[in-house]
């Protein structure tokens, strides 16, 4: 999966993919900052993975958290109100 996120990557689906571990999860930011559009639906993706990951990105405009339970309000606020202010 790391040689298909780089700085073009603009579309990631990673829905239920449960095996994918924070350790990995927390630096997509960082190898495809250029995301626009991501789903991490049903991932097991804690709020300190979550953050380190949109942290890094500053495009997106669609967004699919369905069903992850772990991200928490501070990881939301980093999403929303620093980073994207127009998704």
């Amino acid at each position: 999966m790391k040689v298909y996120l780089t700085y073009e990557t603009e579309r990631l689906n990673l829905e239920h993919a449960y095996w994918l571990k924070d350790a990995f999860l927390d630096k997509i930011g960082r190898m495809a900052p250029n995301l626009r559009e991501i789903s991490l639906r049903r991932l097991r993706i804690t709020n300190r993975a979550f953050t380190d990951l949109v942290t890094h990105l500053k495009r997106l405009e669609i967004v699919d958290l369905s069903d992850c339970t772990g991200i928490g309000e501070s990881g939301l606020k980093i999403m929303l109100v620093n980073n994207n202010k127009t998704l």
